[in-house]
């Protein structure tokens, strides 16, 4: 009886072996000192609305956020605006230090108060409109749940990469200055309240907590008129 063989061993056996697992790929990761991590929690839960500021990265390290800074912004718990002056001004400061633009604007980092840290239209919207112009930028949320989000945008080729997130407990924690950050928090966080615009009876607006006391000071001030009253029934 003829003894059947294969033409090619070789390939024979190198079937039978299992595949190769691919190397998952190591994601850039945005690191975060004990010190700015403990100061970002404090600032997430200080409030009920989003807060949001910029990383201080270290100069040999762009990833690596050594520190935040807040600056004048109107917050409710969908979004939050900054102040366009507090920006300049911003900006003007940390340059007179002789620091880079690229160690102090290219982070932006803010807080959702509910459990998702994924980024809303309009955080995208706000991302691309003001970050656009830079060479790379950063959008870092995290939630009050603990969750986070980090994306790394270039410009070139407009790609968008997201980041890994870790705290390097490596470094010395510097101990948390609570009296400090509240003050920062209180100097610049200013809540807001959506309400129904009476005059135009379309649409909202944003009023301060302060205004909207007096709005509904000034609401009820006025008795109706009984023949109004009688008129509107």
């Amino acid at each position: 009886m003829k003894k059947l063989t294969t033409k090619n061993p070789l390939w024979n056996r190198r079937s039978l072996r299992r595949p190769r697992r691919k190397r998952r790929q190591r994601r850039p990761t945005l690191r975060f000192s004990p010190t700015a991590w403990a100061k970002l929690l404090f600032l997430r839960d200080l409030g009920p609305t989003e807060v949001g500021g910029f990383g201080i990265s270290a100069p040999d390290n762009l990833l690596f956020v050594q520190d935040i800074q807040l600056v004048q912004q109107h917050c409710t718990e969908s979004f939050v605006s900054f102040d366009d002056i507090a920006v300049a001004d911003f900006f003007e400061d940390l340059i007179d230090l002789g620091r880079k633009p690229e160690e102090f604007g290219r982070i932006w980092i803010h807080t959702h108060p509910g459990s998702c840290p994924q980024p809303s239209p309009t955080d995208h919207e706000t991302f691309d409109r003001v970050f656009s112009s830079c060479d790379w930028a950063v959008m870092f949320i995290i939630a009050r749940s603990g969750n986070t989000y980090a994306e790394l945008h270039w410009k070139a080729g407009g790609v968008s990469i997201p980041l890994d997130v870790e705290v390097e407990f490596s470094k010395p924690f510097a101990g948390s200055d609570h009296a400090a950050w509240e003050d920062e928090y209180q100097t610049n966080v200013h809540e807001e309240t959506w309400i129904q615009d009476r005059r135009s009876r379309s649409g909202r607006k944003l009023i301060s907590d302060t205004d909207l006391n007096a709005e509904y000071r000034d609401l009820f001030a006025q008795p109706v008129a009984a023949d109004s009253a009688h008129s509107q029934l």
